[in-house]
């Protein structure tokens, strides 16, 4: 879906699980965040019919950069704490201090937030649940790593294939890091950045989420135990969870 003050917003209805089914459209969303949106931006999620947002974000992120809703929608925010000082990544460029490219780097992070990111992804799969009465948006800053990490386990609960949950991951370098590259190229001009220095820090790279899955796997043995011994959600959750969200093919 195209948006004006949005780049990374897309449904994760329609991936089918192992069993053949497939995920409900209209219930689960994931996007960057949301605090440019344009009229038009706002109508369109109305339209959408989202009734609640879960913003990953953290406190500094949200006081920087406050989000724009329609009305009548349920926020649910973070509150663990976060590990960065909020920075953007134009404010990043203008003062000349990009972290350096690095998939081993990245990925050593995204396993720390299956850890740090605990008690929010508890509420995401609670929430997700009941999405096909109130449809969930959940987002970060720029919608790949603490957002492609939430979209992964929600793919991986309901039984989408590792290889489709890493297809989808992917989906940020082609649909998102062009639009965001184009509206960086001003400001790397400027600070005489290369493009090149930076995609690497937009692109959803395909590696750093499958090193991520294979923790996962060796240290919980699965999705499924991951939600209920690390987050702690109720053992019948996880099945709740794909009586809901799972259709047959047919009915789509």
């Amino acid at each position: 879906m195209i948006l004006e003050g949005c780049f990374n917003l897309r449904s994760l209805g329609g991936y089918s699980a192992r069993d053949t089914r497939q995920v409900r459209e209209g219930c689960l969303f994931r996007s960057d965040e949301l605090c440019a949106l344009t009229t038009g931006d706002l109508q369109v999620l109305s339209n959408l019919g989202i009734r609640v947002v879960l913003d990953l974000r953290h406190d500094l992120e949200r006081s920087r950069r406050p989000y724009l809703l329609p009305p009548g929608i349920e926020v649910l925010e973070r509150l663990s704490p976060g590990g960065d000082d909020g920075r953007t990544i134009e404010e990043a460029i203008a003062e000349g201090d990009l972290p350096v490219p690095d998939d081993g780097y990245l990925a050593t992070m995204y396993v720390d937030l299956l850890s740090r990111l605990a008690p929010e992804l508890r509420i995401l799969v609670e929430r997700a649940a009941l999405a096909r009465e109130r449809p969930l948006l959940f987002h970060c800053a720029v919608g790949k790593d603490r957002t492609g990490i939430a979209a992964a386990l929600l793919l991986g609960l309901l039984g989408v294939p590792d290889e489709v949950i890493l297809d989808e991951y992917e989906l940020t370098t082609s649909q998102s890091t062009p639009r965001r590259l184009a509206a960086l190229r001003p400001l790397l001009i400027e600070n005489h950045v290369p493009e090149e220095q930076i995609r690497p820090l937009l692109e959803a790279r395909r590696p750093v989420l499958a090193s991520t899955l294979t923790h996962l796997y060796a240290q919980w043995g699965g999705f499924e135990q991951y939600a209920t011994e690390a987050l702690g959600v109720a053992p019948d959750l996880p099945e709740r969870l794909r009586e809901a969200l799972l259709v047959p093919a047919s009915t789509q």
